[in-house]
């Protein structure tokens, strides 16, 4: 007995000056851990509001039961499948026009050669991304002005009437679309080069001297050499296609926009905090749930179709 404690005693110690010598690294996580934690996995305890007739002066654990009650409310109403449809739209024109824009932007970026000339523009591509929306609706508002804007500007210049490019719903989701490739794909570009950066050159060599072309070079090598890349920016792309930025959408649009512009994430906001009336909490966390779990499921099986036909996935 006594040789099976000194034993333990002797596997024990390794692991033990092991956490002393991390000991650092661990203090250094300890606030991202916290607050990790704190905003990520305690709000899930909010979930069950939208399970129950939640009453402020009650809590949650005090309020009824209101079984699937909500979620059927919801399903019932046209309204949410207007929002539902227009996040779709919204979302599937992003992943058709601004999935690739950053692929063919990094494409473009490795062939040039001058490089004062790429780090200007990678500078200039990916300066919007550190912009909060607010800035950005500000300008976008301010170049699309009727009065103003450079747009309408440049159309009066043409003869033509000035358009009221906030105020038509017809405009508003192509806007949506073009702003965020606008704000978003000079940093998804950035991981793009830094892929095209890790491929060996030598493959290039090799196939321009058996006689491929740039577009064949690309086809065989550079698209193969982003393979992974790509997959794991779709997959995440994908997972958030019931999703889509509030403060964009809400910094940029208006009632006369709400038949194309509302989306899930400006319908629950305007559940829980209503103009008017009793807010409904249980509802909008019924709507914020379902979009979740919708999200999850995208996630998942997106994963493992990448990993079934590409050999390679997240997990």
């Amino acid at each position: 007995m006594a040789t099976i404690g000194a034993a333990a005693t002797t596997r024990k110690k390794p692991l033990l000056a092991q956490l002393k010598l991390d000991l650092p690294k661990y203090v250094i996580l300890a606030p991202a851990i916290i607050l990790l934690f704190m905003f990520n996995y305690m709000p899930i305890y909010g979930v069950l509001i939208a399970f129950k007739n939640f009453k402020a002066a009650k809590g949650i654990l005090g309020s009824d039961w209101a079984g699937f009650h909500y979620f059927e409310l919801f399903l019932r109403d046209p309204n949410f499948w207007r929002v539902m449809k227009n996040t779709l739209l919204i979302n599937i024109g992003n992943l058709l026009f601004g999935f690739p824009f950053p692929i063919i932007f990094a494409l473009v970026i490795n062939e040039l050669r001058s490089k004062k000339f790429v780090k200007f523009a990678q500078t200039v591509s990916y300066l919007p991304y550190f912009i909060s929306w607010v800035v950005a609706a500000s300008i976008i508002r301010s170049i699309l002005s009727p009065s103003t804007g450079m747009v309408n500007n440049a159309i009066k210049f043409f003869g033509f009437e000035p358009i009221y490019f906030l105020s038509k719903s017809s405009f508003f989701q192509p806007l949506l679309i073009i702003s965020g490739i606008w704000k978003g794909f000079g940093m998804s570009a950035v991981y793009y080069i830094a892929a095209l950066a890790g491929i060996d050159q030598e493959l290039y060599q090799a196939a321009a001297v058996d006689g491929a072309g740039k577009m064949r070079q690309a086809w065989h090598i550079t698209l193969p050499g982003l393979r992974n890349i790509i997959i794991v920016l779709f997959v995440l792309q994908l997972g958030s296609i019931m999703s889509i930025g509030f403060d964009q959408v809400f910094l940029l649009y208006n009632p006369m926009l709400y038949e194309t512009g509302d989306v899930i994430s400006t319908y629950t906001y305007r559940l829980g905090f209503p103009d008017s009336g009793v807010p409904q909490y249980s509802l909008s966390s019924a709507v914020g749930f379902t979009q979740s779990l919708a999200n999850f499921i995208l996630v998942f099986n997106a994963n493992r179709l990448a990993k079934k036909y590409a050999g390679w996935s997240l997990w």
